[in-house]
């Protein structure tokens, strides 16, 4: 019994030798390679650099395609990225011939059993812990490897709005490694790529690429005294802003013209004001769209802010002075006269060159008015027709009326009357006069009203122009898009 269980121990113990032998031989060349590496890795480890020796710079070659501006987060200035990254080194420690592998070129190792290079994004903006889509990475007989991982990168982009929405925008992405100096690892463009690769590029509603250079720096930080390596790739792109130009360019061409409207409404309509009022109100609302899509805590006013800023201080002065004109059309009459020389000058020489002419050349003649009415003129006027003999002296008019008084009779009651009459007369002249010299201040005031209201007009047109003359071009000004490069990223023959 006891030589029967140690045959049939003989027996089990061969067949799983001739199993593990089977399944050994029934590896392919490809399955026996990756053990093989990933043995070589075992054994000598996966945090050391791929080389032989300790002095020997790694050479890492890298290149960037990008696939998809898929945001940009003007409040927080993030700029959203779907990028392919492409990295190629070799290690010196792991190649084969490929003819005792049954012609195997290159096989795929998982990213995480093999040495990977440390390159990292500098100016990242991300609350996640990883970025990368890790895919497996292709050996090559060679020693050569590719690892090409997805990538979602969220970076700093410093926001320039001055020309929104016109505005172009310029984000840098710098990569290099985080821990290995210039002397242990350099980094290199893969096949001389200095730009973004844009081969697989889906065009954006809301951007247009411009340029897509890129550079590599040497630079010393704080933190070590060896020098490290980097590239950085710029990538510059402007905004499509047809959207906007119904958004915020059209409502703001077409309330500056109903402001030019606005100073042709006669200042005493209560319309102009509200007007004036509901466009002050649009402005805001413009302002306010514009705010939305401005970091917060911007140090630059886009100039289309500005230009809504200057229409609503133009439109504020405006209701000012519809306020003063009204006010002088009411309050006029209590006021003196304006001052003889500013008067004149207005009346003279700026209401000809406003052409004006016709709205104060009734008024041109108001001192004559003025003179007349001013101390005791009007008891002196046309004295002569009271007093029939002018050479009479008073006392003998007064003996006359004491005569007649004490004779009485019909002579002292008509003489009574007329005294009464000549004052009444007098009086009712008196305010005659005054009625006049009030209309006429009124009318006096109210046309040097209209004529400020001219010269604001005036001076609100040329700072229109003159506005509108240096925020159309810079907005559409060309921004020298480099076309050659372009072309050769996007894989186009120049």
């Amino acid at each position: 019994m006891v030589n029967g269980w140690i045959k049939r121990t003989e027996l089990s113990g061969q067949n799983r030798v001739a199993a593990l032998k089977g399944t050994v031989e029934s590896l392919s060349d490809e399955d026996k390679l990756v053990k093989k590496i990933i043995h070589a890795y075992e054994r000598r480890g996966k945090y050391g650099r791929p080389v032989k020796k300790y002095n020997d710079t790694l050479t890492v070659y890298f290149s960037i395609q990008l696939t998809q501006i898929m945001d940009l987060d003007e409040k927080n200035q993030v700029l959203s990225l779907n990028i392919w990254d492409q990295y190629w080194w070799k290690d010196d420690h792991i190649h084969w011939n490929k003819e005792d592998y049954g012609g195997v070129e290159k096989v795929r190792i998982p990213y995480d059993k093999i040495w990977l290079p440390d390159i990292k994004l500098y100016n990242y903006a991300d609350l996640r812990l990883e970025e990368h889509r890790k895919p497996l990475c292709v050996f090559y007989h060679t020693g050569d490897i590719q690892w090409m991982p997805q990538v979602v990168y969220r970076s700093s982009c410093l926001i320039d709005v001055y020309k929104f929405p016109f505005d172009v925008q310029n984000c840098s992405l710098k990569f290099g490694s985080w821990t290995y100096n210039g002397a242990e690892l350099d980094i290199e463009f893969y096949e001389d790529r200095n730009y973004i690769d844009l081969t697989e590029y889906i065009e954006s509603n809301a951007w247009q690429i411009i340029d897509v250079p890129g550079v590599k720096n040497t630079e010393y930080y704080t933190c070590c005294p060896s020098p490290f390596v980097d590239i950085t790739y710029n990538l510059i792109f402007q905004r499509r802003a047809t959207l906007y130009n119904y958004i915020l360019i059209l409502p703001c061409v077409l309330l500056t013209s109903i402001t030019l409207v606005l100073f042709w409404i006669p200042p005493e309509s209560p319309a102009k004001m509200q007007l004036g009022l509901t466009e002050f109100i649009a402005f805001f609302v413009l302002l306010k769209i514009l705010e939305k899509n401005l970091p917060p805590g911007t140090d630059t006013m886009p100039l289309l802010g500005t230009y809504y800023c200057l229409n609503m201080i133009i439109i504020t002065l405006s209701s000012f002075l519809n306020v003063m004109v009204v006010n002088l059309n009411h309050y006029g009459a209590t006021r003196s006269h304006f001052p003889e020389p500013f008067r004149s000058g207005l009346f003279n020489y700026v209401a000809k060159i406003l052409l004006m002419d016709s709205l104060v050349s009734p008024l041109r003649n108001i001192k004559a008015v003025k003179n007349i009415t001013t101390g005791g003129s009007i008891q002196d006027l046309q004295a002569d027709k009271w007093n029939p003999d002018p050479m009479a002296s008073t006392e003998m008019l007064v003996h006359l009326q004491k005569d007649l008084a004490k004779t009485g009779g019909p002579l002292f009651a008509i003489d009574k009357q007329l005294c009464e009459l000549r004052d009444f007369i007098k009086q009712n002249r008196r305010r005659l006069f005054e009625r006049d010299r009030k209309e006429m201040l009124m009318k006096e005031w109210k046309a040097i009203a209209l004529i400020l209201d001219r010269i604001f007009f005036v001076i609100y047109l040329i700072i229109i122009v003159g506005s509108l003359s240096y925020t159309i071009p810079v907005l559409t000004s060309d921004n020298g898009q480099n076309t050659t490069a372009l072309a050769v990223a996007m894989g186009k023959s120049v």
